[in-house]
């Protein structure tokens, strides 16, 4: 679709856990990765977009798009993070810079955040790293990353959780302030503290990018962000809280807000069909309550585990002037979990 004159053009965004590349088939295989990357981006979306038409239907069709062909420019993403990448981590994984490597096969440029950095296994060799990425086409600045808090009244986390920050600027200088992390899967109250440690990230980049906004710019309020993750927990788990409690927003909630007045009619459409179903097959002896089910169940987007998802831990964040105008989880690929991607539009 065209951007009409004068307006910004939508940010399409997206985060996955990688898994390192490993599929299901015990293969690592980054040139897989890439091809699922270029397909979750290509152009033209399937019926498996979560908008607000799809909500109001009821619709369950995320997760089913076709893998297309695209051109090596990230497949029409202006943003993908990545989770559980390594460069030069290990056996597993050859040794390689997958961060590096991902942004070669893409024709994309990289951010790279450690969460795990661990001596090199010979004299020479580089530290041996895993963490978060950030692949984009266009021009990456003000790039940092933190190792996030744990909670101090319990034991030490298995594996220390970081975040990436860089600020993504396009060719008509149009720009987005992006976070990638990935929490801990353990323990809610290390989750808490690792999402403070975002929260106050999120307050130090704003204040900064105002103490260097010269007078007259627009405020550093007016800088759009989204935060791309594996949070290892449901959006609106009480870990979470602080996030919507200092700006975020998370996108599949204001789709859904969006649309419930329409899914509310629709829903109300439906039952009466259903009520009408119910009471003609009573007439008849038949028992049509099998149709029940699919009128109470509400549409939701599950990521994880990737052949059949029950859980929603992967997610999108807003904050800041952005409208999420789709939604939508990725078809099965190799990692064990299914990417998220959405399509924000800048706010004026």
């Amino acid at each position: 679709m065209a951007t009409p004159p004068g307006q910004s053009a939508p940010w399409r965004v997206a985060t996955w856990n990688i898994r390192h590349g490993l599929g299901t088939d015990g293969r690592v295989d980054l040139a897989r990765t890439a091809r699922e990357i270029l397909a979750l981006g290509a152009d033209g979306l399937a019926a498996d977009v979560l908008a607000a038409d799809v909500l109001a239907a009821g619709g369950r069709e995320a997760g089913r798009l076709a893998p297309r062909a695209s051109t090596a420019d990230g497949g029409g993403l202006d943003v993908i993070g990545l989770q559980e990448v390594d460069v030069t981590f290990g056996e597993r994984s050859a040794f390689e810079d997958q961060a590096a490597r991902l942004a070669a096969l893409l024709g994309m440029k990289v951010a790279f955040g450690a969460a795990l950095e661990h001596r090199p296994t010979r004299n020479g060799a580089p530290p041996r790293r895993y963490g978060v990425a950030l692949l984009t086409p266009h021009r990456l600045e003000q790039v940092q990353h933190r190792l996030l808090p744990a909670h101090p009244g319990i034991a030490p986390p298995g594996e220390t959780r970081a975040v990436l920050a860089a600020r993504v600027r396009r060719a008509d200088g149009t720009a987005l302030d992006v976070l990638v992390t990935h929490l801990d899967n353990a323990s809610p109250l290390h989750r808490t503290a690792q999402v403070q440690g975002i929260v106050h990230l999120t307050q130090k980049l704003a204040q900064h990018t105002q103490e260097l906004t010269p007078t007259g710019d627009s405020p550093s309020a007016d800088v759009p962000a989204v935060l791309l993750g594996d949070l290892n927990a449901d959006p609106a788990a009480p870990e979470v809280a602080a996030l919507g409690a200092t700006g975020w927003r998370e996108a599949a909630a204001l789709v859904s807000r969006r649309s419930s007045r329409a899914r509310r009619s629709s829903r109300a459409r439906r039952a009466g069909l259903v009520l009408r179903s119910l009471a003609a097959g009573a007439l008849h002896g038949a028992r049509p309550a099998a149709a029940l089910p699919a009128l109470l169940t509400a549409p939701d987007l599950p990521t994880h585990p990737a052949r059949l998802p029950v859980r929603r831990i992967d997610s999108v964040w807003v904050r800041g002037p952005l409208e999420v105008r789709d939604l939508r989880v990725g078809p099965r690929g190799s990692s064990d979990h299914r990417a998220v991607l959405a399509t924000l539009d800048p706010r004026s």
